[in-house]
């Protein structure tokens, strides 16, 4: 499935420049009604336009934070998986590592700008 986003746009109080806003579409949800008005001020809007988004690599940071249920612990406070995916998350890898919030970052940026076939290729070369 490709990414969809609505790209929608007013001119808002009527000024010369118009205000563009972004409308991303989960699944297969209609997010007309969320396009068709801007969100700060209600104004129309004057165009919308539906855009594909490029398979470039989306890199998540989750939270890796548990509770052993047995000692009532918590653990992992402060720290995160490093996750890269497609844009419609039908692949998803997972580090088996987690990291601190600053090292996730930098790891992050390995990422920035790949598509994701060739995100998943740095990714296998450096064994996150």
């Amino acid at each position: 499935m490709k990414k969809i986003v609505l790209e929608s746009t007013s001119d808002y109080m009527g000024g010369e420049n118009d205000v563009v806003w972004y409308t991303v579409l989960h699944r297969d949800e209609d997010a007309s009604e969320l396009a068709a008005s801007n969100p700060w001020s209600g104004d129309d809007a004057v165009t919308e336009a539906k855009c594909f988004l490029m398979d470039d690599c989306v890199v998540t940071f989750r939270p890796a934070r548990y509770e052993n249920r047995v000692d009532e612990g918590n653990y992992n406070k402060d720290k995160y998986f490093l996750e890269i995916s497609n844009q419609d998350a039908s692949v998803i890898m997972s580090s088996r590592k987690v990291y601190l919030w600053a090292d996730v970052l930098e790891l992050a940026e390995a990422f920035k700008g790949l598509s994701f076939k060739t995100a998943t290729r740095v990714w296998s070369v450096q064994k996150y």
